[in-house]
């Protein structure tokens, strides 16, 4: 369990991280404004498209925790900042959002190496965080702001000074000589896409439903929080092919079925642990960015993907099962050797 207790701490924060950009990004839709389009694709190009660059500089320094504890200080000087500049405050809280994903990611990696819990328990939080910080966004005031700087200059300085365990490594071990490791890292990045593609469909069908926003982000925080635990039980391989199949026939056929939607979430986000615990293990002396491929190129691959594909045909029963069947063979292909 020490191995967890970074994770964890990083994981609170996460929530809090992430709680702040669906408050920011409801303040900026609720500009109902051309330009509030403009300022959320700027604000998920720099939080997803940077974090390899900042992955790239953290592994170079090796400051995976002070790059992440002053991503949450970004993040709450860009609260502050959008009483004044909005473009200032959104270009804060993606850069924030950037550095302290590349960061905690590495942490969950190299905390716990070659195990997918740690990775769970830092990714679990996010979904949740960014739901409450979503409907929080309905009352802004200049209270919910304080108590968000608040928490986050905490949890920045608890990041900042936290004792590294005796037990923590450097990095995990390295993968078996002889593979083809360009080759593996892109399968298991364009099977996190293609999961996140249909994520994001599954995301747009149910946006008028906010009466559901709480338990879709539940269920996807509990699939990664448990997913973690499962695939180190069971094998990533193994457990990667049965929920991401489980996850197509539950959404494909979900219907009106809300337990089977919820359900099919849970499946399906519960393989982004050991996604990242994969890939960390296939890029050992890069884990930040390994994180950052994982948790930023994966979603936003996602999203561009959705961009070219029709949303109407990725939606449907077949649409979802071709997709998440590529996703879980690609899963297949690549961690046989990992």
């Amino acid at each position: 369990m020490k191995q967890l207790s970074l994770p964890l701490l990083t994981g609170l924060a996460h929530g809090v991280s992430d709680a702040v950009a669906g408050f920011l990004v409801m303040q900026v839709l609720m500009l109902n404004s051309l330009p509030a389009i403009d300022y959320i694709l700027l604000y998920n190009a720099l939080a997803f498209g940077l974090q390899p660059v900042a992955g790239l500089l953290l592994d170079t320094f090796n400051v995976p925790r002070r790059a992440a504890a002053i991503g949450l200080l970004l993040s709450a000087l860009s609260l502050a900042l959008t009483w004044f500049s909005l473009t200032g405050g959104i270009l804060l809280a993606g850069l924030g959002s950037a550095l302290f994903h590349a960061g905690g990611g590495s942490i969950s990696l190299i905390s716990a190496p070659n195990r997918a819990a740690g990775p769970g328990v830092f990714t679990a939080f996010g979904e949740v965080g960014l739901a409450l910080g979503s409907q929080l966004g309905f009352y802004f005031s200049a209270t919910t702001t304080t108590l968000f700087v608040l928490a986050l200059i905490i949890l920045s300085s608890a990041l900042w000074f936290f004792p590294i365990p005796s037990t923590i490594s450097s990095q995990p071990d390295s993968v078996p000589s002889g593979l083809n490791i360009e080759l593996l890292a892109f399968g298991l990045v364009l099977a996190v896409a293609l999961r996140s593609l249909v994520w994001t469909v599954i995301q747009s069908d149910v946006a008028g439903y906010s009466q559901l926003a709480l338990s879709i982000a539940l269920a996807a925080g509990l699939g990664k929080l448990i997913g973690g635990f499962l695939a180190d039980q069971f094998g990533w391989r193994m457990y990667a092919l049965i929920a991401v199949v489980t996850s197509a026939f539950l959404l494909a056929f979900r219907g009106e079925a809300h337990w089977a939607m919820l359900a099919g979430i849970f499946f399906l986000q519960s393989v982004t642990p050991l996604s990242l615990a994969a890939l960390g293990r296939l890029m050992p002396s890069s884990p930040a960015l390994a994180a950052s491929l994982v948790l930023g190129i994966g979603a936003l691959l996602g999203g561009l993907l959705l961009a070219i594909a029709s949303p109407v045909w990725v939606s449907g029963p077949l649409g979802i099962i071709v997709v998440l069947f590529a996703s879980g063979g690609f899963y297949w292909f690549t961690l046989r050797r990992i």
